[in-house]
């Protein structure tokens, strides 16, 4: 049976050296693609009762060294720099001879099948740590080989086989300064094409503990509900353009809440605005900022909360704060009866 094509479009969705990775999570990932649909909003580990099973062969694919980037630009920089000067000139095309060379020697040094093996060692850890018998994230190893892991999967095979796996995966990695390794890990559902990130920073022998923690946590630990606006009903404006991130007086924030149909928040309001947070549909405060509100100043530098932090303002004409306004819905309109409406 031969692989089908996949279009233009669906190859532009997956990342260019995973493309040219080898092995069978290759040859998956082209499945993978050409059968994803778009992704809907809902949460990545629904359903919320369900064991996802992971392709358990993981591309762990490398790029560009950040550490190593601003070494390469200022080779080339001298290049340019020393152009006048014939001995520099010839040091430094040397130089950038040598680079193609340097990089292929040091691409060679990838955490490769060592990473994948010890991810899945660590997630198994995990799980014998917290004595759960049914770990989220399951790999398959059924009907496959050791010798089938190192070399790609016979494309006849594939179907059957994805056909029980619920999630592919990959790494992309960059060595930082030192020991240092950044790497990124991927998990992408082969029904619906949508995928959830995992970035870790460690040195190279902790890389794999660091990722699988995070995955592992994500997967196993709680899910919250999401947290309701306290002033749902309200409608948070920011300063005036001309006013953004600078301190004006009382009576000129007054001016401009009023011309949005708005007012100055309370000392309740801001800090529950303030407790939902800017991602919680609320607002962000400046640590040691100055906030004008109805009934004067609201100091987040207070030692106290709520009231605490409020203060009056006895200079309404001196650029003394910063400011929100608030917006309240109006009240519903009453009821009409049958009386009144004859």
């Amino acid at each position: 049976m031969s692989a089908p094509r996949l279009p233009a479009r669906l190859l532009a969705r997956l990342p260019a050296r995973l493309l040219a990775c080898t092995g069978r999570a290759a040859t998956l990932a082209l499945a993978l693609v050409a059968a994803s649909a778009p992704a809907g909003a809902q949460d990545f580990r629904d359903p919320a009762g369900e064991t996802f099973t992971v392709w358990p062969n993981i591309p762990v694919i490398r790029a560009s060294d950040l550490g190593e980037y601003a070494h390469d630009r200022q080779i080339i920089a001298d290049l340019h720099a020393d152009k006048a000067d014939p001995a520099k000139v010839a040091a430094a095309l040397q130089a950038v001879d040598g680079l193609q060379a340097h990089h292929e020697r040091t691409a060679l040094a990838e955490l490769g099948r060592s990473l994948n093996v010890q991810l899945i060692a660590e997630l198994d850890r995990q799980a014998r740590r917290i004595n759960t018998r049914s770990p989220k994230l399951r790999f398959d190893f059924a009907d496959i080989t050791p010798d089938q892991l190192q070399r790609p999967l016979a494309r006849d095979n594939l179907p059957g086989r994805a056909g029980r796996t619920t999630l592919a995966a990959y790494i992309t990695y960059t060595r930082l300064d030192g020991a240092l390794v950044q790497a990124t890990a991927t998990l992408v559902k082969l029904r619906s094409g949508a995928s959830q990130s995992f970035t870790a920073t460690a040195p190279a022998p902790q890389l794999a503990e660091a990722l699988a923690r995070d995955l592992f946590d994500y997967f196993q630990g709680t899910r919250f509900t999401a947290p309701r606006n306290p002033l749902g009903g309200a409608q948070w404006l920011t300063a005036a353009p001309g006013h953004a991130d600078r301190l004006v007086s009382r009576d000129a924030a007054l001016r401009y809440c009023q011309s949005q149909n708005a007012a100055l928040p309370t000392a309740e309001e801001l800090e529950s605005a303030e407790a939902a947070g800017f991602h919680g549909g609320g607002v962000a405060l400046q640590a040691a900022g100055v906030y004008h509100v109805d009934a004067g100043l609201y100091d987040t530098a207070a030692p106290l909360d709520g009231a605490g932090r409020a203060r009056p303002n006895h200079l309404a004409n001196v650029p003394n704060g910063y400011y929100y306004c608030i917006r309240h819905a109006p009240p519903p309109a009453p009821a009409r009866s049958a009386r009144s409406r004859r």
